[in-house]
């Protein structure tokens, strides 16, 4: 993580995010953080409200077992934060970037202040509305849809970015034991669903991971139902 000085930044995501969000009259630090950087961690107490608005997060929960399942994967412009602010609770899940991500973030007291002062307690109120929806899809897509497209899905989101390029396309060994978990299979299973996507092209076994070879066949196996709804 590093700090961005003002005029680092683009004069479009301060204009984004005060449009959006409807901020005013508040100072918003600047923070850049690397693929696999953690923003916000579950169980924390809430210090800060961040606002994305370049590059993609991914976002999941851990059981109290240490068992980690995706939430969603979110672009810009997003906000992470607002139900706990809401609800004057510790976080809820675990933000961590996917791709090289820049994010604007003002203060819980910073936040309460333009709560009272401003419209930004209905805009978190339309906010949470759609989080809790999308939290409801997801559910909703583990419970309905086959382990292939939860893989492919997951596969997707985590070799494009915000914009639907392909820049990832070498995926760890050590990587997939966590994507099984993620999207609550065993890695037996997973191992046979990559012969089968080894077998159409999708993907190429490489020493020491996997290799995409085909982004256009593995969306269209992911069906468009993709973790990133939003």
């Amino acid at each position: 993580m590093k700090f961005l000085s003002d005029q680092a930044v683009n004069t479009t995501y301060l204009e984004q995010i005060q449009m959006k969000y409807k901020l005013s009259n508040c100072k918003i630090r600047w923070l850049e953080f690397t693929s696999g950087e953690l923003i916000c961690q579950q169980g924390n107490p809430l210090e800060y409200i961040y606002f994305l608005v370049k590059g993609k997060v991914k976002i999941y929960t851990t059981s109290p077992e240490g068992r980690q399942l995706i939430v969603a994967f979110n672009r810009p412009l997003e906000v992470f934060g607002d139900v706990e602010l809401i609800q004057n609770g510790h976080l809820l899940n675990t933000v961590e970037a996917v791709t090289p991500i820049v994010v604007g973030r003002i203060s819980v007291i910073e936040a309460n202040r333009l709560r009272a002062t401003s419209d930004l307690d209905s805009t978190l109120l339309d906010i949470v509305s759609r989080k809790f929806l999308t939290k409801s899809t997801t559910l909703s897509f583990h419970l309905l849809h086959p382990t292939d497209v939860r893989f492919a899905s997951y596969l997707y989101s985590i070799t494009h970015d915000e914009n639907g390029n392909c820049v990832q396309k070498k995926i760890a060994s050590k990587d997939l034991k966590e994507i099984a978990g993620f999207i609550n299979t065993t890695v037996r299973h997973q191992n046979r669903i990559l012969h089968s996507f080894q077998k159409e092209g999708i993907i190429e076994r490489i020493r020491g991971g996997l290799l995409l070879k085909s982004p256009s066949q593995l969306k269209d196996k992911a069906n468009d139902n993709l973790y990133e709804i939003q």
